[in-house]
């Protein structure tokens, strides 16, 4: 009797046992899928001085907390950290054309039940070429203009230069999302527009990116994101002073595999944005920071935390 009653509480410590491992690799396999969205993810802002080439040095943070299931538990968030150190540049070839490209270098981390793991590399490079449509600043009299204009449209490519290591192996990052690159070619159209009434103005900026699949047959969803800021110019004798103020969105859809949809992927976000941009002679320093208002991101799986950026820009 005694030996009976042993053998069934073995079986259900076994049980027990298995369930739990069970539970710890489906929790494992599930928020590796979820979790944040950091791939592809460009922000332009305010850029010093519209009409003059730039080389400069940025430096963006942002971060996202991922869990499965409906009630949320410690045990079960995935944190991931995304931050970038970026050269970008802008040069006018012609007077109505405009490149712009950035190089970043990125120091991504995710922490998942407690193990951390770390990446870090070269990423994606995209090359915008943008046509100036419309810019009363080079028309006659333009100095007379209590209202100027200044509205750019094109579009680029983006390069799969950074490393993307998809797998399933445990003790590696299993995440399509938490990459250095997304392995694909990319499309992007945008938008730039610039309205300035005397020390008061208005920038909005639009970029639509269409991403193609991969070499292991994976495809990010297409994004469009946008940013509309007022801003205010303020001379102190050889300094310039600019804060501003706006609100910045993004749409993703679903990232597929093998043509067919992933759950628990794409949606939308809208940040609030505040910052201040700084000029001296051929030199701007800039910050923004933002913080989310709105989002559903990953069926609400995924929580975007606040992001910050600041820069040191050369023109010429």
């Amino acid at each position: 009797m005694s030996r009976c009653i042993f053998n069934i509480k073995n079986m259900k410590a076994k049980l027990v046992l298995i369930t739990l491992a069970w539970v710890a690799t489906y929790s494992s396999a599930s928020a590796c899928a979820i979790c944040g969205c950091g791939v592809g993810n460009y922000y332009f802002g305010i850029m010093p001085q519209f009409h003059k080439n730039f080389v400069g040095l940025r430096y963006r943070n942002y971060s996202y907390t991922s869990h499965i299931g409906a009630g949320y538990k410690p045990f079960e968030a995935t944190h991931e950290t995304f931050s970038s150190a970026e050269l970008w540049a802008r040069f006018y070839p012609t007077k109505r054309i405009q490149l712009v490209t950035i190089l970043s270098y990125s120091f991504n981390t995710q922490v998942d039940q407690g193990v951390t793991k770390d990446i870090q590399g070269v990423g994606d490079i995209p090359i915008f070429v943008n046509y100036n449509i419309l810019n009363t600043n080079n028309q006659p009299l333009s100095e007379a203009r209590v209202l100027n204009h200044n509205l750019l449209v094109g579009g680029g490519i983006k390069l799969p230069t950074g490393k993307y290591k998809y797998t399933e192996d445990p003790t590696q990052v299993a995440n399509a999302n938490f990459q250095l690159g997304t392995g694909s070619v990319d499309f992007m159209t945008n938008l730039l527009y610039t309205l300035r009434f005397k020390r008061f103005g208005l920038s909005v900026d639009a970029t639509y990116k269409m991403n193609t699949a991969n070499s292991n047959k994976y495809q990010f969803g297409n994004r469009a994101s946008g940013t509309a800021s007022v801003f205010y110019v303020q001379q102190i004798k050889k300094f310039g002073v600019m804060p501003n103020a706006g609100i910045y969105a993004e749409d993703s859809g679903k990232n597929k595999q093998y043509d067919i949809k992933i759950d628990n992927t794409g949606g939308a976000a809208t940040f609030a944005s505040a910052g201040v941009e700084t000029y001296y002679k051929n030199l701007s320093i800039g910050f923004n920071y933002q913080s989310p208002m709105v989002q559903h991101l990953a069926s609400n799986h995924s929580k975007a935390h606040d992001k910050v950026m600041v820069h040191v820009t050369f023109m010429f």
